[in-house]
């Protein structure tokens, strides 16, 4: 037994050697673990500061923290959030540790934020090649103090950025992230094909005339007014307000092939932002421009209704924010290389004041025409066309033989009655009745007798209990609108003259009646405009 637990002194020392060197180690993985677990606490703890991402590397990103740019590594995300990352996208930012030194850390992203920065608005003025590298420039309009800058577009910008749209940009590096086509027209009136023919318009011979000459003529013969000189694509139409000037420019529209008509009107142009006003006139010619440019559009018509208001004479209002003077500025540039435009588009402005239209403006024009107030023929074919769309009195059609012999009779006595020798009394002053005839007013004429024979027509109905609907009757009933009405006892008196309801029409009562309850308002509406003070309007061309 003694000699089995004897040990040699030189195995003693080996052992003791060895455990010591154990020990050792076992204190070192101690320590190294103390440190690992710092490590990994650090790299779990709340994220020092929050960014987005501005491009994405191979093993780390691009990061916008607090306004400057740092290269950051993705640190703790998995795969499938490093390809999930995108620009713009934000991400927190911490302590991970640092792979060329164990025992210390670095930043880095430790987290995806389930949100995406803002990007900023801008609106493309210009593009513009580089001669230099062959590249593009984008000059772009933010709208903030810094106003304008110029961006150098990668390739694929190059291929979905076009001038007038709208992008959003990145903060900080100003990349465009999204692209959207700016909307020209959301503004203005844009019709294709209005839907008024020449045959809508009574009278007005000469001005139909002079529109056909100028567009509708080269349609015919292009050849020859190529050759021997341009057609007349700017016209300015002036006139009383209500005669005709809108749909004579509508007409004109209607009756060219695939032609979009852009009625534009002062307030729709000015902008309490400095250059927005001038902006938008050149957007109106461009966006048309482009459309003819590009074949979606064959022709192209620009109302400007009431452009006195655009176009006013320069140096009148010098207390003026100045807006009104750069727009007729504007107007005048693009009026002076109108041509260099595409062939097929027309400008026509329509004014009731001649007068107050610059006169550098006004000599821009090619064609300047009077639109003038109906005469006695004139009126009887613009109350012709209305009288094709009432129903007629029963006993009128017994009485006159026949639908087209009442009709006749009908404009024949109304127009008779309106031009009539007589003066309009008002508290103002008087003026003669055939001077406040527009073409607009005997529209509004046959309008009122329209609705007081339909509204006969429904008296009479009522007596018959013709309301079906309940929900109707309901209301009918406790708003008390037939006593409001006093129908029944209109009712009673039709009934003394009509047995049904479609032998209820318009007679010449009605129209006289129109015209007896609307002239009065007409006649002070004119004479408070100044109507005798009127200057006489001189164009500087005549045709």
């Amino acid at each position: 037994m003694e000699g089995e637990d004897y040990i040699p002194r030189y195995e003693y020392e080996r052992l003791e050697s060895e455990y010591r060197r154990l020990r050792r180690k076992y204190e070192e993985t101690e320590a190294y673990k103390e440190d690992l677990e710092k490590l990994v606490s650090k790299s779990r703890s709340p994220p020092l500061d929050c960014g987005f991402v501005v491009e994405k590397l191979e093993d780390s990103a691009i990061v916008n923290l607090n306004g400057a740019l740092k290269a950051l590594p993705y640190g703790t995300l998995t795969e499938a959030e490093v390809a999930a990352l995108h620009e713009g996208k934000y991400v927190f930012v911490g302590r991970i540790p640092d792979r060329s030194n164990p025992s210390g850390f670095t930043m880095g992203i430790t987290k995806v934020y389930d949100r995406i920065v803002d990007l900023e608005v801008g609106e493309v003025e210009e593009l513009r090649k580089e001669d230099a590298e062959g590249g593009w420039i984008a000059e772009i309009s933010t709208g903030k103090g810094r106003g304008r800058f110029y961006k150098r577009l990668k390739e694929n910008e190059e291929r979905t950025v076009r001038e007038g749209m709208k992008v959003g940009l990145l903060p900080g590096t100003f990349d465009i992230l999204k692209c959207y086509k700016a909307k020209e027209y959301s503004r203005y009136e844009v019709t294709k094909s209005p839907g008024v023919s020449f045959n809508d318009i009574g009278g007005l011979r000469e001005v139909k005339q002079e529109l056909i000459k100028s567009i509708i003529l080269p349609m015919i013969n292009p050849e020859d007014y190529s050759r021997f000189g341009e057609c007349s694509r700017r016209i300015l139409m002036y006139g009383p307000p209500g005669c005709g000037k809108t749909m004579c420019a509508k007409a004109l529209a209607s009756a060219l092939p695939n032609c979009e008509f852009v009625k534009v009107g002062a307030g729709e142009l000015f902008s309490m932002w400095l250059g927005e006003s001038e902006k938008n006139v050149r957007m109106v010619f461009k966006a048309s421009n482009d459309k003819l440019e590009e074949g979606e559009n064959d022709y192209g018509v620009i109302f400007f209704d009431e452009i006195d208001a655009l176009a006013q004479e320069r140096g009148m209002y010098t207390g003026s924010s100045g807006a009104p003077e750069r727009v007729t500025g504007q107007l005048l540039d693009i009026l002076d290389g109108f041509y260099a435009l595409h062939p097929h588009l027309t400008v026509i402005g329509a004014t009731n004041r001649l007068h107050l239209i610059d006169s550098a403006f006004r000599s821009r024009f090619d064609k300047i025409i009077e639109v003038p107030k109906p005469d006695r023929e004139a009126a009887y074919s613009i109350a012709s066309i209305y009288a094709k769309k009432i129903p007629l009195d029963s006993y009128l059609l017994q009485e006159k033989a026949g639908e087209e012999e009442a009709r006749n009779y009908l404009v024949s006595e109304i127009v008779n009655y309106l031009y009539s020798d007589q003066y309009v009394e008002t508290e103002i002053g008087r003026i003669k009745r055939e001077d406040t005839i527009t073409g607009r007013f005997i529209a509004q004429i046959f309008g009122y007798a329209r609705d007081k024979a339909l509204e006969e027509r429904t008296m009479l109905m009522l007596r018959t209990g013709a309301i079906s609907n309940e929900e109707l009757k309901k209301m009918w009933d406790k708003e008390g609108i037939a006593e409001i009405l006093d129908a029944s006892h209109r009712a009673d008196d039709l009934l003394k003259r009509y047995k049904q309801v479609e032998e209820i029409g318009v007679t010449l009562r009605h129209l006289k009646e129109g015209f007896d309850k609307f002239v009065q308002r007409r006649a002070e509406e004119m004479l408070a405009s100044g109507y005798e003070e009127m200057p006489d309007e001189e164009t500087g061309m005549h045709y």
